[in-house]
């Protein structure tokens, strides 16, 4: 054994020795594992002070893992260990064989290998959402008696939000910057995350409240005997498979179903929540039957919106258990389950080889259109006439967008690689929008900076703030805590028969305190930005930020990256073909020699750079001319625009066009359909063909022919089969 490392018997002494010292009768779960850290810290620093300097090479991975990056006890220690070579007169290190002390390590997107999509930029597919929002168009709720129990149960707003087509390049270029070790999204200005707050203000439900878990009640002895038992007492009936089901907009679709995993059947088929309790009124219906259907509906919003899993078609019946009284199930954190179920998923999602993700999509995408200017469509109407009791996420219901999201991974790459701190809304909830939105999503505002474990039944979560404070308009930190190092996680696997809610006490002590665990800040304004430019100092010191090289050249090609870009090159082709019958004309006019000026900058523009625009206007149906200004592509070129060749894209803050539509109270009709979706005959007096037709048929950027350089990230190795 070398010098100065501890051996086995001398470690649990000396271990017991502290621990009995620091240890408190009554401690809590959570403060018997933080004592466990304490003294294995004192262990270390009480070896490191009487033994060789070798004990840090030999323990390095040791200390890492235990400890998770203690900042304050590493920097300590490395400054021990230069004071005492520095009276000892022991050579720096240089030329010998002793190993490096270890460094400061944090938890960036690098150090993962190659177990992140991130570090494949070539070999990982696009991500699918697993998402399911355009089922509950099939389940429309009109009844007033119906609308006011989802008032009451909470769920009104979501109800109201409509089918949004997924941007799955967005989604996954996200998902490249997803840090698990972190919850939040490791971009070049800084951290970023979906908070409580995101949660609330996007999509109006409850954040306040118990954690969404409960005891196990069925089994022998329990609550139910089986599942099926618990569907027909809440639900008043179950799937049978002998049973042929009928949809009810068409009768001719038919089809048998189970209820799902297995012989336990745990879960239940979306489709036959729909086929079996969607009405076209609840009016006649006894007060059983009334809140059975609501259940059921419930249970398909749940499965379709709130919380889907990669199943695509069913819901654990976990839920309806808690469901027997709907008041208080009206009470739990429904918001804060939602976040942790996204959480794990965007985690999940970070592996190379998943092809989708699940969870709320929705609010991911909402969440990246309020906060960054990549991939945001522009809005039809101004904010204020939007939202009068609804939740932010229904200012972008579909039919309400003037330009739908467009764009491909390489491009979002590119983007957020030059993304720049102009073209970040850090605070996008205003206090006039606050005034526009419904109570709901305002009644926990004083715990949207609890840093805290979320619950969703199996599933725990860390809810970190302090990482992202630019988003509750407080000054960064650097000194920020890591999360737990004895937080594991932990899902349903191998679990059938797990009580949740006992295995989950700690947590949930934890959560029920959340107002003890607010974290605060000095409010940020021009006085104070310093603390933003240490904090960036800091965090560019060891975050990826990267996923493309710098690029060595200009680009020769023009890919629109904004909508602000988007509109220049509009204006550019525009303004071309316009002008274009009237170039290199002979008049000595000051209006032609204006026009033969714009002809030469046209000219000069297309000489230096590639502009695509072959079909650009026979898409839009805007002209009829015949003549082409299409241009060759170069041979070569490399479709990069990096931040060396866009410095400055200014800010992106004007999200809603400054004119009102005279046909407003179409838009704001909640009686309508996705543009996506939509098959029945428009009448040319109810909708401009034109804009119908630019909505579908917009052209999308091409995909780049040369992929900068991706080796940003270190690759772990392929094995040898």
């Amino acid at each position: 054994m070398l010098k100065g490392v501890p051996n086995k018997e001398r470690f649990d002494e000396e271990s017991r020795r502290i621990h009995a010292s620091i240890a408190r009768a009554g401690d809590t779960p959570l403060e018997r594992k933080a004592n466990a850290n304490e003294f294995f810290r004192c262990c270390l620093h009480k070896w490191s002070e009487e033994d060789d300097d070798r004990l840090w090479a030999i323990h390095a991975e040791l200390i890492v893992v235990k400890l998770f990056r203690t900042q304050n006890f590493l920097n300590a220690a490395d400054q021990r260990r230069r004071r005492k070579k520095r009276t000892t007169g022991e050579p720096s290190g240089e030329g010998t064989s002793e190993a490096p002390p270890p460094t400061q390590i944090h938890p960036n997107i690098a150090s993962l290998l190659g177990t992140h999509r991130a570090a494949h930029p070539d070999g990982g597919t696009i991500l699918e959402a697993a998402s399911h929002l355009l089922m509950v168009h099939d389940w429309p709720v009109n009844c007033p008696r119906f609308m006011e129990a989802l008032r009451l149960v909470g769920l009104d707003c979501v109800s109201q939000m409509r089918y949004l087509r997924m941007d799955h390049h967005l989604l996954t270029a996200l998902v490249e910057r997803w840090s698990p070790q972190t919850n939040s999204f490791h971009l070049t200005v800084g951290e970023m995350t979906i908070t409580l707050q995101d949660v609330a203000m996007i999509l109006g439900v409850n954040i306040d409240g118990p954690a969404l878990v409960g005891h196990t009640v069925v089994g022998a002895g329990r609550r139910w005997l089986s599942w099926p038992d618990c569907c027909d007492d809440l639900l008043g009936s179950h799937p049978l498979a002998d049973v042929v089901y009928r949809d009810p907009f068409d009768h001719r679709i038919t089809s048998r179903f189970r209820m799902g995993q297995a012989h336990a059947q745990t879960c239940i088929p979306l489709r036959w929540l729909r086929w079996t309790f969607w009405r076209d009124s609840y009016l006649d219906l006894n007060e059983m039957d009334f809140w059975r259907h609501v259940r059921a509906y419930i249970l398909f919003m749940l499965g379709c919106h709130l919380l889907p899993d990669t199943s695509g078609s069913e819901i654990h019946l976990q839920y309806l258990t808690i469901m027997e009284d709907l008041a208080v199930f009206s009470t739990y954190s429904l918001g804060g389950a939602v976040l942790a179920h996204l959480y794990r998923e965007l985690g999940e999602a970070t592996r190379p080889s998943r092809a989708n993700i699940a969870g709320c999509i929705n609010l991911l995408q909402i969440w990246a259109w309020e906060h960054l200017h990549v991939g945001r469509p522009l809005l039809r109407v101004p904010f204020p006439v939007e939202l009068d009791g609804l939740s932010v996420g229904f200012r972008w219901n579909e039919d309400r967008l003037r330009e739908l999201p467009v764009g491909n991974l390489i491009t979002y790459r590119d983007e957020l690689d030059g993304l720049l701190d102009s073209q970040v809304i850090w605070q996008p909830y205003t206090p006039d929008i606050q005034a526009q939105v419904a109570q709901i999503c305002l009644s926990g505002a004083d715990i949207w900076t609890a840093r805290v474990p979320l619950i969703s039944w199996k599933r725990v979560e860390w809810h970190l703030p302090d990482r992202v404070l630019r988003q509750f308009g407080l000054c960064p930190r650097t000194d920020i805590q890591p999360m737990d190092p004895s937080f594991k996680r932990v899902d349903g696997r191998g679990k059938p028969d797990m009580d949740w809610m006992l295995y989950h006490q700690a947590h949930i002590a934890v959560w029920e305190s959340r107002r003890g665990f607010i974290v605060t800040g000095d409010l940020l304004d021009h006085h104070n930005t310093y603390s933003i430019h240490q904090y960036i100092h800091w965090y560019k010191s060891w975050a990826t930020l990267y996923m493309l090289k710098a690029p060595v050249e200009a680009p020769t090609t023009a890919y629109p990256r904004a909508p602000s870009e988007r509109l220049l090159r509009d204006f550019f082709l525009g303004t071309e073909q316009a002008l274009q019958q009237h170039f290199n004309g002979i008049d000595d006019t000051p209006q032609q020699r204006d026009i033969n000026t714009i002809a030469e900058l046209c000219r000069g523009l297309r000489r230096q750079m590639y502009i695509e625009d072959q079909g650009y206007f026979e898409d839009r149906g805007e002209h009829d001319a015949p003549f082409s200004m299409t241009q060759e592509p170069p041979h070569q070129y490399s479709g990069y625009a990096g931040p060396s060749s866009y410095p400055d894209q200014g800010p992106s803050t004007d999200l809603f066009s400054s004119q009102v539509p005279t046909d407003l109270e179409a838009y704001l009709s909640p009686d309508f359909v996705p543009s996506s979706i939509h098959t029945d005959d428009i009448a040319e007096e109810e909708a401009p063909e034109e804009e119908q037709h630019m909505l579908r048929q917009r052209p999308r950027r091409s995909p780049q022919h040369y992929t900068p350089g991706t080796d940003a990230l270190p690759q772990r190795p392929r094995r040898r089969r």
